[in-house]
């Protein structure tokens, strides 16, 4: 049941992260003015990632076991792809993870330097966007290639994890894939002992996630502090701010939730030899949740972005008119008129 339940749900989530994110593309190229400036390609980014993202994890379909001081990240290999393939692809779906969060990172340095630091937003032009692209791209290759070189399949894990695949999932070797870490190997004499290459990974992985993270709380603390601090002139300015505070503290949260957390819970697990039973099939869940979740909160808090769908549903006006339309909730207009 709860592998039907997975399977189910990869539908849903692929669906409505496809129509959520076409939706914000078709808002972005037909309801944006000049003022987004580089803005828009950031949001244009984040996207055509999403929708990447979704692809991939509807290909793969992901799922999370734990088990015995090890967790697995495996696939039914849906694709029918060579075993070796399949494996690298099963690593792309955790690559892709990793630049989801690189890229929500440069999101929240760009709010920051939009709102805190606005003589230095030629960061985000060219040729220095040069420097964000490498950023994310470190990122999610150096998550792939540890996953495919040190997160593969063993003897060892194949023999830990026989019986409770059985169990759980009514899956035996040779009908999935993945890629895991085993943290407790037992050595010649049979006793237990620490696996120095399996949590070296787990703490390469960790770095990547904490560098991302702490990023998105320094940028979001400083933005908030800056946006509480700055003295209006008008009240469309003083509705601005709080379209932007709102926005701002939405997409600190969601990841939070979403990704950093049901992470956490998958690679701590382990190291404590817990066993989630049915409970670990919300890590994927949760974490596959986000590329659909991230353009309704842009598409919310930009208040001319729910104007234009309410006009489209009333039959007002059509979404993909080129008429003019104002798009003022971004940092970058609000810093404009702020200063």
């Amino acid at each position: 049941m709860l592998l039907d339940f997975q399977q189910a749900y990869a539908h849903v989530t692929f669906g409505l992260s496809i129509f959520m994110n076409c939706l914000l593309l078709s808002l972005l190229l037909f309801r944006s003015d000049r003022n987004l400036g580089s803005y828009k390609y950031l949001m244009f980014a984040f996207s055509i990632l999403g929708l990447c993202f979704s692809i991939v994890d509807f290909l793969n379909k992901p799922m999370v076991h734990i088990y015995g001081g090890a967790y697995l990240v495996f696939s039914l290999n849906s694709l029918g792809l060579p075993h070796f393939l399949a494996n690298w692809f099963n690593a792309l779906n955790c690559s892709c993870y990793g630049m989801t969060i690189s890229l929500l990172a440069v999101h929240f340095i760009y709010r920051y330097l939009a709102v805190c630091r606005p003589n230095q937003m030629n960061w985000f032009m060219w040729p220095h966007t040069i420097v964000w692209f490498l950023f994310i791209m470190e990122i999610s290759f150096e998550w792939w290639i540890t996953a495919v070189l040190y997160a593969g399949e063993t003897p060892v894990i194949d023999e830990l994890v026989r019986e409770t695949m059985k169990t759980n999932y009514n899956l035996t070797k040779g009908e999935f894939i993945y890629a895991a870490s085993l943290y407790y190997r037992k050595n010649e004499k049979g006793e237990k002992t620490i696996s120095w290459p399996d949590v070296l990974f787990a703490l390469n992985v960790v770095k990547l996630i904490s560098i991302c993270m702490s990023i998105v709380l320094f940028c979001g603390i400083s933005t908030f502090r800056k946006l509480r601090t700055l003295r209006h002139t008008s009240k469309r300015t003083t509705n601005l701010q709080q379209q932007l505070f709102k926005a701002l503290v939405t997409q600190t949260i969601i990841p939070v939730l979403t990704m950093f957390f049901p992470a956490a819970v998958m690679m701590v697990s382990p190291v404590f030899e817990l066993t989630l039973g049915s409970y670990e099939g919300l890590i994927m869940t949760v974490i596959t949740t986000y590329p659909c979740v991230d353009p309704m909160v842009v598409i919310f808090f930009v208040k001319d972005y729910r104007h234009a769908i309410k006009q489209t549903l009333k039959c007002r006006r059509c979404l993909y008119s080129r008429e003019p339309y104002s798009v003022r909730a971004t940092a970058v207009s609000f810093v404009t008129e702020a200063t």
